[in-house]
């Protein structure tokens, strides 16, 4: 049985994930849950794949061939040469994962990226696959090694998520600090060991097929409640901050805990955030002084709604809407 398979560095340097796809002409009789057809030729065709085992290393160092006589141990020098060439490169990306699976046998999972540097996101595409670990095999070339037959192969690719075009996850962030979610589900087959399936995400180029970051977890090790305050992931507003209350005073869907703009009080022309007695925003001269200093220096912070006409531009129009307003009562 033979296989060509993705090799995915990850930028920790001694952190590299396989997954292994197998070539549905090498399943004998037994094998054939191993075969995912549609999937493994969609890989191996992007890859140019015509020799096997076939290995791509980061979506762009293609090599192939085996060993004469299952001598693996003899390609190891080999394989470690270009191991070590991808050692230690940096991402701008960051990828974490999380999720939880249901009663209905659906994993459902989110995949949030964040940049940690200003990058150029056109022909960057989320890709996200399902593995098995350690799932029994047959190696045909190895047969009367048998140390070798039914050698558990790592990490089997069970399923390709976004092979369709329907399915494809483009990346729009491109600016530091920015974050994007990606939000799905799969279903549990009954042939997998749920206790062994991971999920892959991974950063692909389409245009080069190189590899920007990679990432992957057993479905029941990913924290499932990160804050430890009763709420999962999934359904927290505020995944990262202790808020077993879910307070949400602005329905923002963003915990007040971790909120750092209440709608309530930082609506269009209150710049400055004043609140009445009540706690109700106010919008007087003093905000047109904070809009009028903005325009001079550009220094400002994410919780002022500074485009007060709403053109996508902060200019002296804006001054002029914002007078007509707390003329107006600040209305």
């Amino acid at each position: 049985m033979s296989f060509a398979f993705d090799s995915l560095l990850q930028t920790y340097p001694d952190n590299l994930m396989t997954l292994f796809w197998h070539n549905p002409g090498f399943a004998p009789s037994g094998y054939e849950h191993f075969n995912i057809d549609a999937e493994y030729s969609y890989r191996s065709i992007m890859y140019n794949v015509n020799g096997i085992p076939g290995i791509v290393w980061n979506g762009i160092e293609p090599s192939a061939g085996g060993a004469a006589n299952c001598n693996w141990q003899a390609t190891f020098p080999g394989l470690e040469n270009q191991f070590q060439s991808f050692n230690g490169e940096d991402s701008p990306y960051d990828i974490e994962l999380e999720g939880d699976v249901e009663e209905d046998g659906q994993f459902h999972y989110n995949v949030i990226l964040t940049l940690d540097e200003d990058f150029d996101s056109e022909n960057q595409f989320l890709e996200i696959f399902v593995s098995e670990d350690s799932v029994g095999s047959n190696w045909t070339s190895c047969t009367g090694f048998e140390d070798l037959v039914n050698k558990p192969v790592r990490h089997l690719a069970r399923a390709f998520l976004t092979m369709e075009d329907e399915d494809k996850l483009p990346i729009s962030i491109e600016m530091t600090g920015e974050s994007e979610i990606f939000t799905g589900t799969f279903e549990l087959l009954d042939f997998w060991n749920d206790s062994l399936i991971s999920i892959t995400a991974i950063i692909q180029n389409f245009e080069t097929y190189e590899v920007k970051q990679a990432t992957a977890s057993n479905i029941y090790r990913i924290p499932r409640d990160r804050d430890a305050d009763g709420i999962l992931n999934l359904d927290d507003n505020c995944p990262d901050s202790h808020n077993p209350d879910q307070q949400d005073l602005d329905g923002d869907m963003i915990g007040d805990a971790c909120d750092p703009c209440n709608g309530l009080v930082f609506i269009t022309g209150n710049l400055n955030g004043d609140v009445n007695n009540e706690n109700e925003p106010v919008i007087d001269i003093m905000d047109l002084l904070v809009l009028s200093d903005y325009l001079e220096d550009q220094i400002g912070f994410e919780c002022q709604m500074l485009d007060i006409l709403v053109d996508g531009m902060v200019n002296e129009w804006d001054l002029l809407v914002l007078e007509d307003m707390i003329m107006n009562g600040g209305n």
